[in-house]
C-alpha cells in the first residue's frame, strides 16, 4: 500500500507505524484506561485486589485499604461512577503469578497486559483470559472446578470493547472543541547543523533499531544509532601501532622514582609494548598513590616488590577500581631476560591490580623464563644502579622477606608521558573539526592555500609555468617582462623597450607554407561518411 508524505507526516491524518505509540505518549485526556495491575483510586500497584461490579457487566478494581475509607467517609458511593456501593459486594480478586512475579492466566500461562481481555468469574474472584473462560472452560472454573453462567463473568479490562456512554459523552466534548475552526500556523524552517561525527565512532550499530522492530518490551526506534568504541582502547591502539625505530623514544615515558636512600631509580615505560598497564601505573602517579609507599618484599639475587600503599602486598587496586588484562602475549612484549626490568604482579591470570612488581630489579645474570608468561613487563630502569645495588644488600627479617630497614618510594617524577600528548593532540583535533563545522566557507586554512598554490606554478609533468619557468632558464630571480602568460600574465609590468624601426624580416623560405602533406594513416575521424 502506498502511503503519501502528507499521509505519514500527520497531516491528512495518522497512518504511520508510531502514530500509535505516539499518540499513547501524548495521551493525557481524562477517560485513559487505568493500568490493570494498580488501584483505581491510588493508582498505584495492589497489595488486596478487590472488584466493584457493575449493572453493564464490568468491574472496576480497587486495593482492599484504599476503596473500604472512601466508602466509609463518601455515604458508600463508589469515586467512579457516583452510584451506591456496599463493602459486602466487593468481590476478592485472586490472580496467578508467575515465577517473575508477573500476572498471568492460570490456564494458558500468558502474561498479561494492557493489550489483554481481563475478566473474573463472580462465584469465585478467579482471574482469567477472556479467551480462556469461552473457549477452554466449558461452563466451569477450571482452578476451583465450580459451575458459573454467562452473568457471573465481569469483565475488568476489555481494550476491544466500545467505549462507556461516559466516555462517550467526554470524547464528544472534546471533539467539539477540536472541530473548531483554528487558523493554522507554519512554523519558519530553522536549518539544523549537522552534528559532528565522534572521532570514536565505529562502521557498526548498536542494534536498537532492529531489536525494537522484532521486540514487543522494547520502545520503537526509527533511527539507527552508531556503536562507539572505547576511547581508551583508541588511545592503546595508537600508541602501540608500529612504526619506524626512530621514533620509538617518543612512544615511552620516562619517570624517576625518588627513594628514601638517597638517590632515584630512572626507568623507563613501554608504553608501545604493554600500553595498559603503562597506562593504569602513570594515572596512579599522577594521583600520588606511591607517594611514601613502601617496598614490603625483598628477595636478595630474585626481586624487590612495592606499591602497596597497606605494606602487606594485598591491599590497593587499580586505576579503574577493578583488574584488567595481562598484556605478556601481544607481539612484541618484552621478557624477564635482562637486569633491572619491571613487571607488573599478580595473583593470576588477568588479575593485575594496584601492586607494581619490581621483578628482578637486583644483581640477577641468569634469565628467569618462568617468569615470562605469568606477569606483564612493562618498563626497565636505564640510570639508578647504585640505588639499586643498596636495596639489594639491605638485610631482611629472618623467616620473612621484610626488610629491616624501611624502604620507600618518597615521590614518582614523570618526565614524558605520550598519553598526555595523545590527549592534546586529540583536543586539538577535535577542536579544529569543531571550527570547520561551525564555518564551513573558512575550511581551507592559510597552510593549504599556500600548498595549493605552490601545486598551480607546476604543471602535470613536474615542470615550471609562468615566471618560475623563465627565471630557471634566465638564473634570475624577480619578475621577468613579458615572459608570464594567461593568469600568471604581470599586468602592472611595463613592456620592454624597442631600439625603433622595423624590425628585421623573416627569411623568405621560413615565411613559404609547407605544401607538402602529411600520409594519413587509420580510418581517420569518419567525418565524410
Amino acid at each position: 500500500m502506498y502511503i503519501t508524505h502528507a499521509e505519514h507526516s500527520g497531516l491528512l491524518g495518522q497512518h504511520s507505524s508510531s502514530s500509535g505509540f505516539r499518540g499513547k505518549a501524548e495521551n493525557n485526556t481524562a477517560d485513559a484506561r487505568q493500568p490493570y495491575d494498580c488501584c483505581a483510586i491510588s493508582l498505584q500497584p495492589f497489595a488486596h485486589p478487590v472488584c466493584a461490579p457493575h449493572e453493564d457487566g464490568t468491574g472496576t478494581v480497587y486495593d482492599l485499604l484504599n476503596i473500604v475509607p472512601w466508602l466509609k467517609e463518601h455515604d458508600n458511593t463508589e469515586p467512579h461512577t457516583n452510584t451506591k456501593l456496599s463493602p459486602s459486594s466487593l468481590i476478592t480478586l485472586h490472580y496467578a503469578r508467575n515465577a517473575k512475579g508477573q500476572l498471568h492466566d492460570p490456564i494458558s500461562f500468558k502474561t498479561l497486559s494492557e493489550h489483554s481481555h481481563i475478566v473474573v468469574i463472580r462465584t469465585t474472584g478467579n482471574v482469567f483470559l477472556a479467551e480462556s473462560v469461552g473457549k477452554l472452560a466449558g461452563g466451569r472454573d477450571l482452578v476451583s472446578d465450580v459451575p458459573f453462567t454467562k452473568e457471573d463473568i465481569i469483565t475488568l479490562q476489555n481494550p476491544y470493547a466500545a467505549p462507556t456512554p461516559a466516555q462517550q459523552a467526554s470524547s464528544t466534548a472534546t471533539s467539539s472543541t477540536t472541530l473548531a475552526p483554528v487558523e493554522k500556523k507554519v512554523a519558519p524552517v530553522v536549518r539544523v547543523a549537522k552534528a559532528v561525527q565522534p572521532y570514536n565512532a565505529s562502521p557498526y550499530s548498536t542494534g536498537a533499531a532492529g531489536a525494537s522492530l522484532t521486540s514487543t518490551s522494547l520502545d520503537p526506534l526509527t533511527k539507527g544509532e552508531m556503536a562507539l568504541y572505547d576511547e581508551e582502547e583508541l588511545m592503546y591502539d595508537d600508541i602501540s601501532r608500529e612504526r619506524k625505530e626512530k621514533d620509538r623514544i617518543r612512544r615511552r615515558a620516562y619517570i624517576r622514582m625518588v627513594t628514601n636512600l638517597g638517590g632515584s631509580l630512572n626507568l623507563e615505560l613501554f608504553c608501545d609494548k604493554a600500553p595498559k598497564t603503562c597506562y593504569n601505573f602513570l594515572m596512579l602517579a599522577r594521583q600520588g598513590k606511591y607517594d611514601d609507599c613502601p617496598f614490603h618484599r625483598l628477595i636478595p639475587g630474585f626481586m624487590i616488590q612495592g606499591g602497596d600503599p597497606t605494606g602487606t602486598g594485598r591491599g590497593g587496586e587499580s586505576y579503574w577500581g577493578t583488574p584488567f588484562r595481562d598484556e605478556y602475549e601481544l607481539k612484541g612484549a618484552e621478557k624477564h631476560a635482562v637486569r633491572g626490568m619491571l613487571s607488573m604482579a599478580n595473583k593470576g591470570a588477568s588479575t593485575n591490580g594496584y601492586v607494581q612488581d619490581m621483578e628482578k630489579l637486583l644483581p640477577v645474570f641468569l634469565p628467569t623464563p618462568h617468569l615470562d608468561g605469568k606477569h606483564t613487563v612493562f618498563g626497565k630502569l636505564v640510570g639508578g644502579e647504585d640505588i639499586l645495588s643498596a636495596m639489594e644488600v639491605v638485610p631482611v627479617k629472618p623467616g620473612t622477606d621484610k626488610p629491616t630497614k624501611p624502604i620507600k618510594i618518597t615521590e614518582v617524577v614523570i618526565y614524558q608521558d605520550p598519553f598526555e600528548d595523545y590527549k592534546k593532540r586529540l583536543a586539538k583535533k577535535q577542536a579544529a573539526a569543531e571550527d570547520l563545522a561551525s564555518s564551513p566557507a573558512s575550511g581551507m586554512s592559510a597552510g593549504r592555500k599556500l600548498s595549493t598554490q605552490k601545486e598551480d606554478n607546476v604543471n602535470w609533468f613536474g615542470e615550471k609555468i609562468g615566471r618560475d619557468a623563465v627565471a630557471a632558464v634566465s638564473g634570475k630571480t624577480g619578475p621577468v617582462v613579458g615572459a608570464s602568460v594567461g593568469k600568471y600574465l604581470n599586468a602592472g609590468a611595463t613592456p620592454a623597450p624597442t631600439t625603433g624601426g622595423v624590425k628585421r624580416p623573416l627569411p623568405d623560405a621560413a615565411m613559404e607554407p609547407e605544401t607538402k602533406k602529411k600520409k594519413k594513416l587509420g580510418f581517420g575521424d569518419f567525418g565524410s561518411w
